[in-house]
């Protein structure tokens, strides 16, 4: 857990990372949440290690439609089944971020994910989230959860073993 002193359109407060852990995790759509924020050294930026529900993208239900239509899947049906569920998870950091900003009355806040890790079923996806408040690039947002998802793929995550 990490707690961040920054200043809002109201004052100074104090913003705990347990607290933003509850607004990722109160989501139907993430099954899992751990803080990992003490593990990145970075001022102004929290960390968490993420598991996607499985009921979003559900690969046996369109294992049977395919089966009913006498098709099977291919290659590039998962390279487009990647990219949905990279943007679903866009839409649901987008709105995350808005939520913070509303929470804390803080306008600087950006946030950025990483899938670091999918099973061969293509049914458990795990992914970083990052959520910085203060004044950073996307782009350094986006390399930070690449480093992040990276050293969580080759072991640091106990959750995932």
């Amino acid at each position: 857990m990490v707690e961040l002193k920054v200043e809002n359109r109201k004052g100074n407060i104090s913003i705990n990372s347990n607290d933003v852990k509850e607004i990722i995790k109160i989501r139907p759509d993430i099954e899992y949440t751990r803080d990992i924020s003490n593990t990145i050294n970075q001022d102004g930026i929290m960390a968490f290690d993420c598991k996607l529900s499985q009921d979003v993208f559900n690969m046996q239900d369109i294992e049977d439609v395919l089966d009913e239509i006498g098709e099977d899947l291919d290659e590039s049906y998962f390279q487009v089944l990647f990219e949905d569920v990279r943007a679903y998870l866009k839409d649901a950091t987008d709105e995350i971020e808005e939520e913070l900003q509303d929470k804390y009355l803080f306008d600087n806040v950006r946030c950025f994910f990483d899938i670091y890790n999918i099973d061969e079923s293509f049914t458990d996806f795990k992914f970083v989230f990052l959520v910085s408040f203060k004044d950073i690039k996307i782009a350094s947002l986006a390399n930070l959860s690449k480093i992040v998802g990276k050293r969580q793929l080759v072991g640091a995550s106990k959750f995932y073993s």
